[in-house]
């Protein structure tokens, strides 16, 4: 039985070189990239419930039987609502884009672009006279260079204009190596994308930026070692140790005990849980620099539905069949 997404990629390099690839997209591998994707600096505990709470809200988008048929799904007429259907897209294409900055670039970390202009010494301002400076929506990081993305995403079954989305993923002020335009469309019939690598001058590679961009990044992902609200473990996957940290048990009730509606039925369900490093306390201090190896996950061996990104951020999901 099939259980992942086909996504068809036009993929254009620096040379102008077009070839056809085709990357399989796992249900679980999606849900990490659309809630990490953009999340400015990190994916900390006290942003849990937006996670799931987008999850939850988006999941008519997602259901099985679409997805596995190379599409997303759509809801009920009942429920249709344009507005939401627009921002679903924009997000999926946004997630497909960090996906394929890690498959077909090899990126090791993904980050808001405007967290990283922040960031940036010197801080690089978000707008010019009350004007919003134009940029792309993601800077990425691979073992040798830095590159800007402008990611999109459609629901028709054509493809917008790439020279203004190639232009757009140049902008931005943070010297890049190259940028990339990803444009993902016809995304409720068969999904497809373009991802298009125009040619910057080279530039030095800014390890300073990552080490302070993944300083914040590990930093934030350090709340779900407080054993105070989480319990968790160690857990060896293809040779490395992680982390496997619980969601659902009586500490995170108290963590969360003041929000209303909190889903902790849907927790107790699924049994979530969080994949992070074994390295994670030298991370936080330190940040990364691109000496580190990316961790490349193996589908064929994941255990229990689990995706680990590049990163070595992941989750785990029992019993949760779309994925």
């Amino acid at each position: 039985m099939r259980n992942k997404m086909d996504i068809k990629v036009e993929y254009k390099d620096k040379q102008g070189n077009v070839t056809n690839p085709e990357y399989s997209l796992s249900g679980l591998a999606f849900v990490k990239h659309l809630a990490c994707a953009g999340m400015h600096y990190a994916p900390t505990a006290q942003k849990l419930l937006r996670i799931i709470s987008m999850f939850l809200h988006y999941n008519p988008y997602m259901q099985r039987q679409a997805f596995y048929n190379n599409r997303f799904s759509e809801p009920p007429i009942c429920f249709s609502d344009p507005t939401e259907k627009g921002q679903f897209s924009n997000l999926a294409g946004k997630a497909i884009a960090d996906f394929l900055s890690k498959k077909i670039n090899g990126s090791i970390y993904t980050v808001n672009y405007e967290a990283a202009m922040r960031m940036h010494i010197p801080p690089i301002p978000l707008s010019n006279n009350g004007k919003q400076v134009k940029r792309p929506d993601l800077l990425a990081f691979s073992k040798d260079e830095c590159f800007a993305i402008e990611a999109k995403g459609y629901s028709s079954g054509g493809c917008a204009n790439m020279k203004k989305h190639k232009a757009q993923s140049m902008a931005g002020g943070i010297k890049v190596n190259f940028s990339i335009a990803s444009v993902s469309y016809n995304l409720y019939n068969e999904v497809k994308c373009k991802y298009h690598d125009p040619f910057n001058d080279n530039i030095p590679y800014d390890n300073e930026l990552l080490k302070r961009l993944t300083k914040k990044y590990y930093n934030g992902l350090l709340d779900f070692l407080n054993p105070e609200y989480f319990s968790y473990k160690k857990v060896k996957i293809q040779g490395e140790e992680f982390y496997e940290v619980t969601l659902i048990n009586n500490l995170l009730r108290n963590y969360f005990i003041n929000i209303p509606f909190f889903p902790f039925e849907w927790l107790e369900y699924y049994q979530p849980s969080i994949i992070i490093p074994i390295n994670i306390l030298e991370y936080a201090e330190n940040g990364i620099t691109n000496e580190i190896e990316p961790f490349i996950f193996e589908s064929k061996e994941q255990i229990g539905d689990t995706y680990i990104d590049n990163d070595r951020i992941g989750i785990r999901i029992r019993g949760y069949h779309l994925l």
